[in-house]
């Protein structure tokens, strides 16, 4: 009815209208009319809601109403008041008549063209009106849900753009909007009411920007479904257990590394998917590095498999884009599908899902109604990190109320992680496991020691240049690059790899590892090498030797490096020596825990301590693993203060940013707020190893492109060290005509094998 009253009045009005002016009316200053465009983004949105039979169907059940007509109706009216605010049409249709004046003398020559060398939409913007403002007065007896998504399409549904509603005489809509947003309502209610606006809300802009894409002749990403075909002839055990349990709302899974997990969860997605839960697969792994790993695995089997995080561009696409494989803007394009999680299956970070919660962005709408109509696999989580585990319980809470279903798989699991789930809501009361390989013997720990000095452990890196064939893991990058140095002075060229390097070395040492230690250099007999290792090291790269050495780490992470050894031959056992680092006289747990200032030294957390009286020399096989893990975690999770008063703040974000977005509103690959963080680590920034060839940028993305190829991160106390060394210096620079400051690596300070080089304190300059 709504549309048909609109169609009839459009038709009775058209030719008045378009007298009062020398074109039709207009959409766009490139000449599309108003008439096209409303098409275009119907036809948009229409094929977008297509795509998506379980978002439909379970909106009907959630809200009783259609998700495909309130599409249908948004998309009609988001831009009638183009045509209803007449200093708006007038200024659009100068810009259309600047761009005509210009083709004169550009025969052949696109809009796009144009605006490249000319401010193409200037005159809409001196006019200083809102467009959607007009559509909304034309449309007030429209849903609140609906004026909604009309007045957010632009990103002005904002408390930055409060005065602007004032000033424009269209308080009582933005009053309207308010009144709903302080509404009393539980996090349940909201999560609710916040599926149902995001829904229009989300698909309304994406088929706005995806028909004007169209217009320009530009590209869009194809809207394409789930496809999966299993690529094995037998399923293994974790996969035959995966498939007799799909339709647990929560289902908990532990199994040993090289199990099949993978391929299990998703056996576990095309059920899903199969059964109408869901519409698309999302896999949220602990580390940017981790997924990287894991969506090259899966993309051999799975097509339009979307990777997304902080550096996710320069991993997917750079070198395409550089070699000429891909053209730039359609990779742009690409990425943006999986940033929003509207490709078929997306890997990106928990900490991508866990922002988009905050809703400190207009597009985090899209993300998380997309993020509702998905099944989610959750791949190891760091069970010891308890800020990150409060943060994911906040994060399934939301996903219970939205009918998710979730698979949370890892092979260090443990059993006291049950009732946390169980007050979220869930009905879990067990974790499913493959016991089929449990009592198999995977390494022997050798030795368990302390050391203060590498001097202490000779014997052993010793043994290391014997077998040529070793995995050293330490806990942080500093004592990384010692060992380095220690085995450099020894004329042996080990391979170094931690987070402080530059993408495209991270690349390189990821493709150096795999050639050395990797699946194929191994069965083909000429494995060899030693590969020191942080963190970045444990899951991300699919590497394996018969030696270990590793510092000391709570039992999960232990258990993942581990996982490392004889990792493709079952015949083998692995040797493992532990070492417990030391500094004035007592235990060095950095990064596991916290460092007190006051007294100047690490804390352990609870799990390294219970990890290192658990650990006794002996052989391991799956099951002793468990129920170490059982026995280190053997209590329920008690949060810090800390981890509790952050969690409850993502809960706040996201219960008053429901509706209306906040001033302060992140970039696309933050973590953190003012008030909330993904995890608890230092603050970072963005230092850059060279300096870059002008001080002046024309553009933001020609800034960005150099970026990804010359930054890396570093935390801010170690920024400030690296100044006062005289190693980092502060440059200014120019994009378009703002300035910013950017932190530089002095040349020399910087090296392709090692990342940043600092000066011990007696080196200083």
């Amino acid at each position: 009815m709504i549309l048909q009253k609109a169609q009839k009045l459009l038709h009775s009005n058209k030719l008045l209208e378009v007298s009062k002016y020398k074109y039709p009316i207009l959409a766009k200053p490139s000449g599309v009319t108003l008439d096209h465009h409303r098409q275009d983004v119907i036809r948009e949105g229409a094929l977008l809601a297509e795509s998506m039979p379980f978002a439909r169907q379970k909106y009907n059940n959630f809200i009783g109403k259609d998700l495909a007509k309130r599409i249908e109706v948004v998309c009609h009216f988001h831009d009638e008041g183009k045509e209803l605010s007449r200093k708006w049409q007038i200024a659009c249709q100068q810009d259309y008549e600047s761009f005509l004046n210009w083709q004169l003398n550009n025969k052949d020559k696109t809009f796009r063209e144009y605006s490249l060398e000319h401010d193409a939409g200037v005159n809409i913007r001196k006019a200083e009106t809102r467009h959607e403002f007009f559509s909304l007065k034309k449309n007030s007896t429209l849903p609140l849900v609906l004026q909604a998504a009309i007045a957010a399409h632009h990103g002005k549904l904002s408390e930055n753009f409060e005065d602007r509603w004032k000033d424009e005489g269209f308080e009582e809509f933005w009053s309207r909007f308010k009144k709903e947003s302080y509404k009393e309502r539980t996090l349940e209610q909201i999560a609710k009411t916040q599926y149902e606006y995001a829904g229009p809300r989300g698909v309304l802009q994406l088929a706005d920007h995806r028909a004007s894409a169209k217009e320009e002749d530009d590209f869009v990403p194809e809207i394409t479904k789930f496809q999966y075909h299993f690529p094995f002839k037998d399923k293994r055990n974790v996969q035959k257990l995966i498939e007799n349990h799909w339709k647990d709302d929560l289902l908990l899974v532990r199994s040993p590394t090289g199990s099949g997990k993978t391929d299990a969860s998703l056996l576990w997605a095309s059920k899903q998917i199969e059964n109408r839960r869901a519409d698309r697969l999302i896999i949220a792994m602990p580390t940017r590095f981790t997924s990287n790993a894991l969506a090259i695995n899966v993309a051999e089997s799975l097509s339009d498999t979307g990777l997304y995080h902080s550096s996710a561009w320069f991993t997917k696409f750079q070198e395409q884009v550089e070699a000429g494989i891909i053209e730039k803007r359609k990779a742009e394009k690409i990425h943006e599908f999986a940033r929003l999680l509207q490709t078929p299956i997306t890997v990106c970070t928990i900490d991508h899902l866990l922002m988009a919660l905050t809703l400190t962005r207009e597009d985090h709408h899209l993300i998380t109604f997309n993020l509702a109509n998905s099944c989610l696999v959750i791949d190891e989580a760091d069970f010891y990190d308890d800020f990150t585990q409060a943060n994911i319980l906040v994060l399934l809470e939301i996903l219970k109320y939205w009918d998710v279903p979730v698979l949370l798989m890892s092979a260090s699991l443990p059993e006291s992680m049950l009732p946390l789930y169980q007050k979220v809501g869930y009905k879990t009361n067990q974790i499913i496991e493959d016991t089929s390989d449990a009592f198999r013997v995977r390494f022997n720990i050798k030795t368990i020691r302390n050391y203060n000095d590498f001097s202490d452990i000779e014997d052993l890196l010793e043994l290391c240049i014997k077998k040529n064939n070793a995995i050293i893991y330490v806990n942080t990058v500093d004592k990384a690059i010692i060992i380095y140095d220690w085995f450099i002075k020894r004329n042996v060229n080990p391979i170094l790899y931690h987070s402080r390097f530059t993408e495209p070395d991270k690349k390189d040492k990821e493709q150096e590892l795999i050639d050395a230690l990797g699946k194929s250099a191994w069965e083909n007999n000429y494995a060899k090498g030693i590969a020191i290792l942080t963190q970045i090291g444990e899951m991300s790269i699919n590497i394996s030797s018969d030696l270990m050495i590793s510092e000391l780490c709570p039992i999960d992470r232990l258990t993942q490096r581990a996982g490392r050894l004889c990792r493709f031959d079952r015949t083998k056992i692995g040797e493992l020596h532990v070492l417990i680092p030391q500094k004035n006289n007592s235990t060095y747990s950095a990064p596991y825990g916290e460092y007190n200032r006051r007294q100047k030294k690490w804390i352990p957390c609870e799990a390294f301590n219970k990890t290192k009286k658990a650990l006794k020399i002996g052989s391991y096989h799956a099951d002793k693993l468990v129920n170490l893990l059982n026995d280190v975690y053997s209590d329920e999770t008690a949060f810090s203060s800390k981890a509790v008063s952050n969690a409850q703040n993502l809960k706040e974000y996201f219960q008053y940013n429901w509706l209306i977005n906040p001033k302060h509103t992140t970039s696309i690959d933050d973590t953190e707020t003012n008030f909330w963080r993904s995890r608890n680590i230092a603050p970072q920034e963005t230092v850059y190893v060279s300096k870059p060839p002008s001080k002046y940028f024309s553009n933001r993305l020609k800034y960005q492109s150099w970026k990804l190829n010359h930054s890396l991160e570093l935390p801010i106390y170690l920024i400030k060290k690296a100044m006062n060394q005289h190693i980092i210096d502060f440059e200014t620079i120019v994009i378009n005509e703002d300035k910013d400051s950017i932190y530089v690596i002095r040349e020399g300070f910087y090296d392709n094998n090692i990342g940043i080089k600092f000066l011990s304190d007696n080196q200083q300059l």
